[in-house]
């Protein structure tokens, strides 16, 4: 039976995932398919893309391969054309961000390392904001469109390199919000574990499909008060109405 949200009967819901091709997007966009909906799964490469849809464990799922390198704005667009074309709509947009490096990986801590691994994460905030702007109208033609923005905690002592694409999450997660409450579009951001491999490790077997848990209860969460909140590793859900670093804890979500 294909997932639908509380009141709607009328169309087959599609999700988006940016970098399903690898770690917690793959296991993301499996759980999102295994709740009925249509996935197009975002991979840069066109093998590895097609695998993601191919493979023993998306047998009998509707996960479909869309070229999406989000360093490259034309496949962005490229991709809400399709998605366009083929669905004519879009419920479910889950974006992978400041995911690429981590803390305390061989050379992170180096000039070099540090410089190397701000600006990919800081960049990926940017190309956070050009894959929303591309889906925002499809996601305005849903019955309830949801967006969630993932991105990775930081190992303590935080540095600059940790908290500036954090809060850049924040910041535009708060944005979106706001843009999305006249057509009910919600949206929220959700913080991963550090040790979860996201785009350089394959799915990590119980500890990606842990973390992809949480996102996957917001993409479909029938909540529609619950958008411009933080998400943490552990569950504890919070507002960002009062800005980027400025959330209040409201409640704790089941991340079992």
């Amino acid at each position: 039976m294909p997932f639908r949200f509380p009141g709607d009967t009328t169309h087959t819901r599609v999700a988006l995932v940016t970098v399903a091709d690898t770690g917690l997007g793959r296991a993301v966009a499996r759980q999102l398919a295994r709740a009925g909906m249509r996935v197009y799964a975002g991979a840069r490469g066109e093998e590895a893309g097609r695998a993601v849809a191919g493979e023993p464990g998306a047998c009998g799922l509707d996960v479909r391969h869309v070229p999406l390198d989000l360093h490259d704005d034309a496949t962005v667009s490229r991709a809400a054309e399709l998605i366009e074309q083929s669905a004519g709509h879009l419920d479910v947009l889950v974006t992978m961000t400041g995911l690429t490096a981590f803390p305390g990986r061989t050379g992170a801590d180096s000039p070099d390392g540090f410089q190397a691994v701000f600006e990919t994460n800081f960049l990926d905030g940017l190309h956070l904001m050009t894959v929303t702007n591309a889906m925002f109208p499809l996601l305005r033609r849903s019955a309830g469109g949801r967006v969630v923005n993932v991105f990775s905690a930081f190992q303590p002592p935080a540095t600059t390199r940790d908290v500036v694409p954090r809060n850049a999450v924040e910041a535009l997660t708060l944005h979106y919000a706001d843009l999305g409450r006249p057509d009910g579009v919600l949206v929220n951001a959700v913080c991963v574990a550090a040790e979860i491999p996201a785009r350089d490790g394959r799915e990590d077997g119980a500890a990606s499909l842990r973390a992809a848990a949480l996102p996957v209860r917001l993409a479909l969460t029938g909540d529609h008060a619950r958008t411009a909140t933080y998400t943490g590793p552990d569950g504890v859900c919070a507002s960002l109405s009062a800005g980027p670093g400025g959330a209040t804890g409201v409640v704790t979500i089941d991340v079992v």
